[in-house]
């Protein structure tokens, strides 16, 4: 490593420093301290007086990375901003949750940015590291606890996959350089056993991270147990970065023999997935399953042509996490002490108690269905369009239908909430954190879906 290369690492280091210095504020100030330290970071990525064309070490610099980045940062900075009535009510320690929301972005940044196997392997690792912390961080709440545990195991086991699969790669092709493994792999037909056990075993501690069927069990649990700011940004960066490092570092659609697993993945998580969500009655165990069967149609942008995949993808991953956050920052936003609302009942009458909430609220979960002038409609047409344009006529059948019954699962608490029996009382009021967040994700979702042309032209500005 050169000093030339220190300008391409100073987002990173941004937000490790950050993740450190916010340790030894007052406690008041660790939350908002981690949304400024995640726009910081977004100016270090596009100030042109800091961007360095000496690509760094292990991650790469380039527009991919950059927009990865920045989209985490943001969705980090709108969790420090959604975590703060979150830490009052239960009385958590804010420094230490701000602390480790801002490492958990730090990992998704080295993992989306990975050029090499090692640093796949870390910034998986840290990312998971920190939410295995933040899902189990209130210690009064046995289902926290229980959900933390239900994701460390899971999480160990992937672990042991990914490690294993490095080094059969390895040891297949003699390099841990992603893009060099995957093309020294492709050029032997047909390709070596070792080889292909390795990347089976890669693409499968990436489907539990991105909870994939049938490594998505975890998932529910996991999200009804966890803080809704921290569910959200486990739902929307977490298995986004994942899905970024898939599209942009690690190809395996150029392995042929990945390309059945990858169709399967698809497949069976947008059929168990849709199938799950139904009879649910519980707000965040529905939101899981659903999450599920939007990574199934990511896996549809993995198998597309690469260009087109890359867009189609990265377009859908911004529309989608805007949603969730949105989503699980409601959620959040209607806790008291007593927690957070659980079932559909607790929606009850919404609209007449807190209008604003129910028309977001709506709003989100519209989205989430497809439905039009939103977003979420705009990030399927384009995701399956991508499908479609490379054979996959079968998958994006089986995807309109997986969305057509969602639409039941997203109605139902669309319903509940301008349900003529109203609760009484209104709703708690919300903070300038909240609200700031939550018209930044309505923006997103209301002009992604209207006027998508400068969402589409910095995706696409993005690829060499």
């Amino acid at each position: 490593m050169t000093w030339d290369m220190l300008p391409a690492l100073l987002p990173l280091l941004a937000l490790f420093v950050g993740s450190v210095t916010v340790l030894f504020l007052p406690a008041r100030r660790a939350l908002p301290f981690g949304a400024w330290c995640g726009l910081l970071v977004i100016g270090l990525i596009w100030w042109p007086g800091i961007s360095s064309e000496v690509p760094a070490p292990l991650v790469s610099s380039g527009g991919f990375a950059k927009v990865c980045t920045t989209l985490w940062a943001l969705i980090g900075a709108a969790t420090c901003l959604l975590a703060n009535r979150c830490c009052l009510n239960r009385r958590l320690e804010r420094r230490e949750f701000a602390a480790l929301i801002l490492f958990a972005v730090f990992g998704m940044a080295i993992l989306s940015a990975s050029t090499s196997l090692v640093s796949l392997f870390l910034g998986l690792e840290a990312m998971t590291l920190a939410f295995y912390v933040l899902v189990a961080f209130n210690r009064e709440n046995p289902t926290g606890a229980e959900a933390g545990l239900k994701y460390l195991l899971p999480g160990f086991l992937a672990s042991a996959l990914l490690s294993f699969g490095i080094a059969l790669v390895y040891a297949a092709t003699g390099s841990f350089d992603l893009p060099e493994a995957v093309l020294l792999s492709a050029a032997v037909a047909p390709m070596s056993s070792v080889a292909l056990l390795g990347w089976a075993l890669i693409l499968s501690a990436a489907a539990f991270k991105a909870s994939l069927a049938p490594f998505h069990l975890w998932t529910p649990d996991v999200y009804q147990g966890a803080p809704s700011p921290v569910a959200g940004l486990l739902a929307s960066g977490s298995k986004g970065a994942v899905i970024a490092a898939l599209l942009g570092s690690m190809p395996l659609a150029l392995l042929d023999p990945m390309r059945p697993l990858l169709a399967g993945l698809a497949a069976l998580s947008m059929i168990i997935g849709t199938f799950a969500a139904l009879p649910q009655t519980n707000i965040k165990r529905m939101l899981a399953y659903s999450s599920v069967v939007h990574m199934g149609y990511l896996v549809l942008a993995l198998l597309a042509d690469q260009q087109t995949g890359i867009q189609a993808g990265m377009f859908y991953v911004i529309t989608y996490g805007a949603a969730t956050v949105a989503a699980f920052g409601l959620v959040a936003s209607m806790s008291d002490s007593g927690g957070e609302p659980e079932n559909y009942a607790a929606l009850d009458g919404l609209a007449r108690r807190s209008p604003w909430r129910a028309g977001l609220f709506t709003c989100v979960l519209l989205s989430l269905a497809g439905f039009p002038p939103l977003a979420g409609f705009m990030g399927k047409f384009v995701l399956f369009g991508a499908a479609l344009e490379s054979g996959y006529l079968w998958l994006v059948i089986l995807a309109l239908l997986s969305s057509l019954v969602s639409c039941y699962y997203y109605l139902r608490p669309i319903i509940r909430m301008f349900n003529v029996a109203s609760k009484e009382g209104g709703g708690a009021p919300v903070n300038g954190g909240e609200r700031l967040v939550f018209a930044l994700c309505a923006a997103v979702i209301l002009i992604a879906g209207t006027y998508p042309a400068p969402f589409f032209r910095l995706v696409a500005n993005m690829l060499p």
